[in-house]
């Protein structure tokens, strides 16, 4: 009986192990998806998602929508921390950055475990643009040539042009014996000025000028590099692209055949799309991801309705067609627990089904060629009235042909960014080609070097990190029971001693985890080179000497968070003080008055980046209104007159677009935050005895007098305290420069903070960006002792010095 008793207790476990294992295996794979598209496209991507759960029922998806600009960020962050998608959307530009750190797994592997799979169904192109060496990484959805040319026909035949066909040619100088065969001809005509020469019909616009000068460029057979997987030089200093860079410049800002970057975000204050779509560019250079947004607005049968089409961007004069191009697909993280069925997903969201939701809202050109050939990619019979706009949509097809890759290194986002940067010099006019390009290649060779050399470092030891990290705070406790070494306490004050630590445990650990532990672990960091998921390498402290010897953009940040420093804090003090002396006195209505002083600053840095961003337009713009008047030929208080140094001939002052004015606007708008300032300084005011005015007024003194010898030196600890906080806190600006200027123009507004985040979370220098926050802590450190100085002027009531 016990026999049979331990017997069945053994079955019935391995019963109930059964039961548990088979409710386990008949649970669903769950897979996570991510992807950067929005609105239209995500809805898409919604109905195909739905349908392979549909087929595959034992398979769940879980998709995850972040924006394009914190989107490879997030994804590096979530890697690091195992906690990464099983399937995730890529593009030729960032793909490497992961498939070099082990991060996507090499498909050519699976190409086998899918029937009717063929990866020559697939444009050549986009293939080769998402591989490296010789190994596919990211499976390709689209392909978006960027050198497509929507039109306005009603505009056309407004200017009796013919609609173009895709054989026109450009060329350095316009060509009127060609007509409409020359592009800059068809420019030029389509081109409306008023009296003083102010474009009121643009003959284009464009989705950003780089993309023109990439047309120019590559149709002329230059490149920005000499290799495209890999590459070891840069070669903007090719003539072709310095004539093609200024010859944009010139097109901008010269003959403004199109709107520049400034007169976009100050004039016109609209996107590419909304200038053409509401009637005021003929043209619109971009690529096909636009065409939602145009018939989302251009709907046949409403007012805002206009006939339009797309064509191919202009050859070169010697019939030349290249052009850039984008795209985007699919890659599987390696750390996937579920690579078959990402494998089957991926194909599924990367093949028809995916490719043909997609092209039926008119987002992206499939990159299976036999589906970018028929409907719904292709207008047809079948297709919905409003879906037939644009009807020459083969020439999507046609483009594939012409397109040209930027190199898919992970470096040249990076290295191109900081030549493009100046690029923007001459796109606003504020230099030439030849200076920008000249400037901008010194700072990207600098930033070469350093790559190259980066090869031969060692790995970081982070046991002997540990180490140094562990002496570091056995360092600090030592130093803070020293000096109590030698006192002794009674058995009541140990017992009291005790209880209090116990009270301030909490703290305690919660300073060491979250405070002390990463000051330290930045600290180590700041000698290493690392991107938080490759091993690290020991540089010493080469991370310090790049900073303060090689970076071109350390000095620059610096130096702009220097002024505005020095510039800001004082007016900053002075106009909190005089609020909180205007505020001070006793009025009907005061406490709403100084609420209303106060709530600015309690406002989100960002909404009031963007109300800021608004009031400094050039054209519509608060600031302008009130120097120039309604119709911008005013001259309030003779200001128009006194500014008139800042703004460029005939044109109003372009705050936020020009490198005299962009700093200048930073720091108008710190004065918006003075309120925090006036409650500090307020209450200071309210906490000087009344008896001293009194006795001020027995002894004959007047207002300033009482100021002077009253007022100001019992202020003086509340003017010291902000004096100090506000240096450290305009030291870590950073919301208004990133929200409004990306840093620019020419890095004019790239504040120190920015630099930062831009080279930890941009160019993943983890390692550079902790030496970086390391030099800020001593440049403060130091700033703050200089002021403590001060001390001695300030005046404490109850001080026995």
């Amino acid at each position: 009986m016990i026999r049979f008793g331990v017997l069945s207790r053994i079955v019935s476990i391995f019963l109930v192990f059964l039961v548990v294992v088979g409710a386990r295996a008949a649970e669903p794979v769950e897979l996570r998806f991510t992807v950067w598209d929005g609105d239209q496209a995500l809805i898409a991507l919604r109905e195909a998602v739905n349908e392979f759960e549909r087929k595959y029922p034992d398979i769940k998806i879980k998709m995850e929508n972040v924006s394009y600009g914190s989107y490879f960020q997030k994804l590096l962050a979530q890697y690091a921390a195992n906690v990464a998608p099983d399937v995730s959307m890529m593009d030729p530009p960032n793909f490497q950055r992961f498939a070099k750190r082990g991060a996507f797994l090499p498909l050519n592997q699976f190409f086998d475990q899918v029937p009717g799979f063929n990866i020559n169904d697939y444009y050549k192109q986009i293939v080769d643009a998402h591989s490296y060496h010789g190994q596919l990484y990211v499976l390709p959805r689209d392909i978006a040539p960027i050198g497509l040319v929507y039109y306005n026909k009603k505009m056309f035949d407004d200017a009796g042009i013919p609609y173009p066909d895709g054989s026109w040619t450009w060329d350095f100088k316009e060509r009127p014996e060609l007509k409409e065969k020359d592009f800059m001809w068809v420019l030029h005509q389509l081109t409306k000025k008023n009296a003083k020469g102010k474009p009121t019909q643009y003959g284009m616009v464009v989705g950003w000028p780089g993309l023109l000068r990439d047309l120019f460029v590559f149709s002329q057979g230059a490149r920005y590099t000499n290799g495209e997987e890999d590459f070891t030089k840069l070669t903007y200093d090719d003539p072709r692209v310095v004539n093609a860079v200024q010859y944009v410049g010139d097109i901008l800002n010269k003959d403004r055949y199109i709107p520049s970057p400034s007169e976009m975000s100050n004039s016109l204050q609209s996107s590419a799309t909304q200038v053409f779509n509401s009637k005021k560019a003929a043209m619109y250079m971009c690529g096909i991801w636009e065409v939602p947004n145009i018939r989302e607005v251009v709907k046949p049968g409403s007012k805002e309705f206009f006939d339009w089409d797309l064509t191919l961007a202009p050859a070169y004069k010697d019939g030349t067609a290249k052009m850039s191009t984008g795209g985007s697909g699919y890659g599987i993280l390696s750390s996937t627990k579920h690579p078959k069925e990402a494998w089957l997903f991926t194909t599924w969201m990367a093949g028809e089904q995916g490719m043909m939701a997609m092209a039926k809202k008119g987002l992206a050109q499939p990159a299976i060629r036999k589906y970018a050939l028929r409907e719904p990619w292709i207008p047809g019979p079948n297709t919905p009235l409003d879906q037939q706009y644009p009807k020459n949509r083969i020439a999507t097809d046609q483009a594939v042909d012409r397109v040209v890759f930027f190199s898919t290194s992970e470096y040249w986002t990076e290295l191109g960014g900081l030549v493009d940067a100046q690029c923007e010099r001459v796109y606003l006019g504020t230099a030439t080609a030849k200076e920008a390009i000249a400037e901008g290649m010194r700072r990207a060779n600098i930033r070469l070097q350093a790559i190259q050399q980066q090869g031969g470092l060692s790995k970081f030891s982070w046991m002997s990190g540990l180490w140094v990290a562990l002496a570091v705070l056995v360092g600090a406790i030592a130093w803070v029971y020293w000096p109590e070494r030698k006192i002794r306490r009674t058995r009541s004050e140990k017992a009291e001693s005790r209880a209090g630590y116990m009270f301030i445990a909490p703290w305690i650990i919660g300073m060491i985890v979250f405070t002390l532990g990463p000051m330290v672990l930045s600290f180590l960091m700041s000698f290493a080179e690392w991107d938080i998921i490759m091993p690290a390498r020991w540089r010493g402290g080469g991370n310090y000497a790049e900073a303060v010897g090689t970076d071109p953009r350390f000095w620059g940040s610096l130096y702009v968070t220097m002024v505005y420093t020095l510039v800001s804090v004082p007016f900053g003090l002075l106009g909190s003080m005089l609020l909180a002396l205007l505020l001070n006195v006793k009025v009907k209505g005061m406490p709403l008055y100084r609420t209303c002083f106060y709530l600015p600053s309690l406002a989100s840095a960002v909404a009031a980046s963007l109300v800021w961003r608004k009031i400094f337009a050039q054209d519509g713009g608060l600031l302008n209104l009130v120097i120039y008047g309604p119709h911008g030929d005013g001259n309030f208080l003779g200001l128009a007159s006194a500014l008139k140094g800042l703004a460029a001939p005939g044109q109003m002052i372009n705050w936020l677009g020009r490198e005299e004015t962009s700093l200048l606007s930073m720091i108008i708008m710190s004065l918006w935050g003075i309120g925090g300032g006036m409650v500090i300084l307020l209450a200071g005011l309210q906490g000087i005895p009344q008896m001293y005015y009194e006795a001020a007024t027995l002894d004959g003194a007047g207002p300033w007098r009482k100021f002077v010898k009253v007022t100001f030196p019992l202020l003086t600890p509340s003017l010291f305290f902000s004096l100090i906080t506000g240096v450290i806190g305009s030291f870590q600006v950073f919301t208004q420069a990133f929200v409004m200027t990306q840093g620019g123009p020419n890095d004019s507004t790239r504040f120190y903070m920015y630099h930062l985040y831009d080279n930890a979370f941009g160019g993943l220098r983890m390692g550079y960006a902790s030496a970086l926050a390391w030099i800020l802590f001593f440049i403060i450190l130091i700033f703050t002792l200089v002021q403590w100085k001060l001390n001695k002027y300030v005046y404490y009531e109850s001080d026995t010095r």
